[in-house]
Formats: structure tokens, sequence, C-alpha cells
């Protein structure tokens, strides 16, 4: 290493360095900032995104194979860059490719913000107004104008939005990649290498725990904040309301702030830390750390017979093949959980956010990680590739069950007149909002805007449901119910109908949920051991960038995609909105409950067939590697990311 000037060793930018700063001149304080920046990251992407999906869908009209490749776009850029980014970074100045690559991050940030500050104020469509067909007027006025039904409502359906969410997801992911791959290396340069391991499990703990962070941050905001701050006069609604669209922009301005500030105080930073060359002389002589790194003897012309090596590796391959299995399913459920729940045991918005965050947390944090290191401690996993394989085969079987979270029974169906039912009186088939008590209902069909009929079954609209007078939250002389008593025409009351008791199951949805994730980094440990000791040792750092590119073009990326066109393929009665196709009013829950299921029961066991035959050919021959703690914490370091990365991922 090329001895640098003193100057170049202070902390500050450009020549302002003042003795003053230089007590933040030290691993502690570099750490801390990381740290930090590694929990807002983590909570900005992996979890304000996911439970704001549903709300941008809603928003903006998009459907959920679009919600897929926005959540899909932040491992595009990280997947193209990673190694790039590590290369060159690694014989760079690592402050500044960190540095920089957090202010893109910001920069991501304030581009997801932007659809909101592009749009117009969102009009929400309530029926408040004694003479309904008022409004049924203006419909059929506005059906054949360019801002046509959907637009007069407030929407958006532009699809140029679609284009920022995923531009600032690759922005996100691209300033990211960084922090996963040079922080780790940064601190292992500068910090004694038996406090090496502390450092880094403080800063990956930090990436973990901001996935659910971020489902406790966002929820409250979506549910107590309405999206222009300030509603429109006589709206007056609730987060239970179906219109209600929360303030999910507001999130990304304060992360985005916070990620500003982290970069440039981490550009302060010199390009090592004042001691840090003294203190690696001596712990090479003390034996600590090996003579040469031989991870810095590769070439470029070196990859192909290396991921040749790594492709006719059958314990290699299979156990990336089990850990890429997990990842598609839990990537995908991941983006959707929060709308899963919403739909089926239709809690509180903001209470599904917050629970689901602390679930996260208990079961990511508070369970998986800790048991995870005291069965890695208790069966000495890290000596045993077989060992290490054969307690990924048991977990993983032992977790194939949790796909049944998803068939926990939930609320009854939403069964919505003209979709699920028939009309009353009506000879119309099943799938059309029209009948002849409604017929001259041409108002938008954005979003719904229910109303529960004295039949117990739930219609679009009171328009809809033929009421020709809306006061408070009743609407009157509703055609399209059947009459009760003596022939007067029935009322409605503006609400879905009752849904049974299954929406109580919530809870029971939760604890499981819990034990899923719990089994998620129970496994991630071991399966990452079965990575590092069953290659040889000028492999293993190439082995978990290989494995790291595996996994999210094959699982990450794809996951939330496939998962997404799963709902809108169970989608009952779609929204128009200014003259197209919007988002999904209405899904068949116990279809999409039962489909989720067999996805995930379809990966967990290609992961168990995977894991078993990763087993059945790791070698007794891998168990006699003694690999030097020390030399494999570089390698470990490539695993932060991906459990900072998955939410719910076996």
């Amino acid at each position: 290493m090329a001895t640098i000037a003193r100057e170049d060793l202070k902390y500050g930018w450009f020549s302002f360095k003042p003795g003053w700063l230089q007590t933040a001149n030290n691993s502690k304080c570099f750490l801390f900032v990381v740290a930090i920046l590694a929990t807002v990251q983590s909570m900005t992407v992996n979890g304000i995104t996911a439970i704001n999906l549903p709300t941008l869908e809603k928003r903006f009209q998009l459907n959920s194979k679009d919600l897929g490749i926005i959540a899909a776009s932040n491992d595009i850029s990280a997947i193209v860059l990673v190694c790039f980014v590590s290369f060159y970074g690694e014989f760079g100045n690592k402050i500044r490719w960190l540095g920089y690559g957090t202010l893109v991050t910001g920069i991501g940030c304030f581009v997801f913000f932007l659809p909101h500050a592009l749009t117009s104020p969102y009009k929400p469509v309530v029926t408040n107004t004694t003479d309904i067909y008022r409004r049924v007027e203006e419909c059929m006025v506005n059906s054949n104008s360019s801002t046509g039904n959907a637009c007069f409502s407030g929407y958006e359906s532009n699809r140029f939005y679609l284009f920022i969410f995923c531009l600032a997801q690759l922005l996100m992911g691209a300033g990211t990649t960084p922090l996963y791959s040079l922080a780790p290396a940064y601190i292992d340069e500068n910090v004694h290498p038996k406090a090496s391991p502390i450092y880094l499990g403080i800063f990956f703990a930090g990436a973990v725990a901001g996935s659910g962070l971020g489902f406790v941050v966002g929820g409250p905001i979506l549910n107590n904040v309405y999206v222009d701050i300030k509603q429109p006069e006589g709206a007056n609604l609730t987060s239970r309301h179906p219109q209600w669209i929360g303030a999910w922009w507001l999130a990304y301005i304060a992360t985005g702030v916070v990620i500003f500030v982290c970069a440039i105080v981490i550009l302060g930073f010199p390009r090592e830390l004042p001691g840090s060359k003294e203190m690696r002389d001596k712990a090479i002589e003390e034996g600590n750390l090996p003579k040469s790194d031989h991870r810095l003897q590769g070439s470029l012309k070196d990859i192909v017979p290396a991921t040749t090596k790594l492709l006719k590796n059958p314990t290699y391959m299979f156990n990336t093949m089990a850990t890429t299995a997990a990842s598609f399913f839990g990537a995908g459920l991941g983006a959707f959980i929060s709308k899963f729940a919403e739909l089926k045991f239709n809690p509180n918005p903001g209470l599904a956010g917050v629970t689901l965050g602390v679930v996260f947390l208990v079961g990511a944090t508070g369970g998986g990680i800790f048991l995870s290191g005291v069965i890695v401690r208790r069966f000495s996993l890290k000596k045993s590739c077989r060992l290490s394989a054969m307690c990924c085969l048991f977990l993983q079987l032992f977790t194939v069950w949790t796909a049944a979270t998803f068939i926990i029974p939930g609320c009854n169906q939403i069964e919505l007149a003209g979709i699920t039912k028939p009309y009353y009186k009506s000879q119309s088939q099943i799938g059309s909002l029209t009948a002849p008590c409604n017929a001259n209902c041409s108002c938008s069909i954005a979003n719904i805007d229910p109303v529960c009929g004295e039949d117990n079954l739930s219609y679009f609209s009171p328009c809809h449901a033929g009421c020709s007078k809306v006061e408070g939250s009743k609407a009157y002389q509703c055609s399209c119910i059947p009459p009760i008593g003596n022939g007067t025409k029935a009322t409605a009351a503006k609400r879905y109908c009752d849904r049974g008791p299954g929406c109580k199951n919530f809870l029971y949805f939760l604890l499981v949920s819990c034990l899923l994730i719990l089994a998620v980094f129970l496994t991630a440990i071991p399966s990452k051991t079965v990575a590092l000791r069953c290659v040889p040792d000028n492999q293993r750092s190439y082995s978990l960038g290989f494995q790291f590119i595996f996994q999210r073009s094959l699982g990450f990326m794809p996951g939330p995609v496939v998962t997404g066109w799963i709902f809108d393929y169970l989608c009952l009665l779609w929204g128009e909105s200014c003259g197209k196709r919007g988002r999904c009013q209405i899904y068949d829950i116990k279809k999409l409950s039962l489909a989720i299921t067999v996805l995930g029961c379809i990966m967990k066991g290609l992961a168990v067939l995977f894991f078993f035959l990763s087993f059945w050919f790791c070698k007794s021959s891998y168990d006699e590697d003694d690999v030097n703690e020390d030399q494999t914490k570089n390698e470990i370091e490539m695993t932060g990311e991906s459990l900072s990365k998955k939410t719910v991922h076996n």
C-alpha cells in the first residue's frame, strides 16, 4: 500500500480540515454513519416501497405486474454494477465511491417523489350530493371528451410515471452497490482483525432491521396523512374508505435528506484512517492477517475458467439453485405481502404496516439471526460443509408447511352485484356492472365507491345500485336492490357488506408469518457456509459474487413480476382510467390464496430438492479444509446485502 501524506489522513472536505473535526476521524464514527445509512437505505427500498406499492397502484392506476417491475428494478442496476464497482472500487478511493454512490441513492429518493409533484391534486369521487344523477349527467357529458370519465375523477394513468418509479429504483440500486461491497472492505482494512466481525455485525444488523422499520414508519404515514395533506372540501375520508390515499411520498423526502447528509459526512473521511497501516502491519506480524492477499492477483482472463469450475461443482450449484428458488418466492411475497394482508384480512392499513414491520423485526433480527448464530456455534457448522448442507436441508424441509400461511381462513369474498352475483331481477350474465335498473349510470369505474344493500350484497357505487339520493352515510331509493317490506325502494349503506368473522384471523397470519421469516434467517448463514466451504480458497470471493448475480437474475428480479402477474390473472373486475384499463378493483381471494400457496410449495419443494442434492454431492474432503476465520471475513461480508434484501424470503 502506497504511503499517504499526513494531511490526506485528516477528516474534512477539500482544504477545510480543522482540528476540531478530527475527533470524528476514527472507525467508530465511520461505523456509526454507515450503520445509519444502511438502516435508512434498507428502510426505504425494502420497507417503505413495499408498503407503498398498493397505494401507488391506486393513485396511478397501475396493475400488479407493474408493481412487480418497480420492485425488481432495484436489483437490475445492482446486478449490472456489482462486479464493476467491486473490482475498480477495490483499487480506487473507496470513500469517494461510497460517498458519490450515496448521493446517487439520495437522488433516487427524490426522483421517486417526482410523480406526486407532477400530478394534479387527487380528487376522490365521493357521492355526497342529494341528487346523485347530477353526477351521472356530468359523467355522460364528459364520456366523449379527452379527459374522459376516469380523468374526471382525478386519477392518472400515464405510463410515464411507471418509468419514473423504475428509474428511481435503478438509481437507488446503483447508488447502494458500493455500500454493501466497499463499506465492509473499508471497515475491514481500518479496524483490528479481531474487532472486524463486531463492526460488520453492527453494520449488517442495521441493514436487516431497516426493512422492518420501513413498515413501522410507512404504515402510520399512509394511515394518518392524506396524499395532498389537506382533503378536498366535502371529502372527509378516513383511511378505511376505499378511495383514501395516504401521503406515500412523504417518507422519500425524509429519507432522501438523511441519505444526503450521510453522503456529505462520508465524503469527509480520508482514504484510510490514521494508524490503520501500522495496525495492519502489526496484525500481519502476529499472524492475524495473511502476508499477501490472493484476491488481488487475479485478472479478467481468469473469469471464464473460474466460472466453469463453479458450474461443474454440483454441491455449490445445487446450493445456489436452492437459495435462488427460495429467493424467487420470498422476493415476490415481500413486495406483495402488505397488499395480500389487506385483501384477505381487511385490517386497518396503518396497523397492517406496523404489525408486519414488528413481525419482521422479531422474526429476522430478534429470532433468526440470533438462533442462526447459536446453531452455527453449537454444531460447529463453520468447520463442516456436509453438516451445514444437512442443516439447510432439514431446516428447509421443516419450513415447507409455512407456505400454508396463505390459506389461513380470512374475510369472505366480496360479493359484488354484476361481478360475483347477478343483479336483482336481471337476466344479464355475470361479469358486467350494467343492468336495466342502472342503465343511466355512466360514471367512472376508475375506483370503487361501494355501498351495501339491504340484501347483503355490495354494489360498485350508489349509482350502480340504482340509488337516486345520498345523504350522509346512506343511499336511498335504490332500484337495483330488492325492496324490503311494503314495496318501497331499498336503501344502502356506504361501505362494503360485512365479510364475516374470518377477518379476525389476521393475528394468526402474523404469527405464522413470523415463523416463516424466522426460517429465512435460520438457513441464510448455513447456506453461505456451504458456498464458502465447497470451493477452493482462491474462489471463495468469486463464488459469493457469482451466487449474488445468480440469485438476483433468477430469483429476486423475476419473483415480484411473476407474483404480480398472478394477482392480475385472478382479478375479477378491472377499473378504467382515461379510456384505458386501470387497476384491479376486486380479486378472487380464494383462488389468489391457493395460487400463492401453490407457488410457495413449488419453490420450497424445489429448494428442498436442491438442498438434498447439494448435501448428497457434498464430499467429506471439504470438511478437512481449515479456513482461517480472519481470511474468510471478507467473503462473508457479501452475505449482508442478501440478508438486508430479504423480507419473507423462504
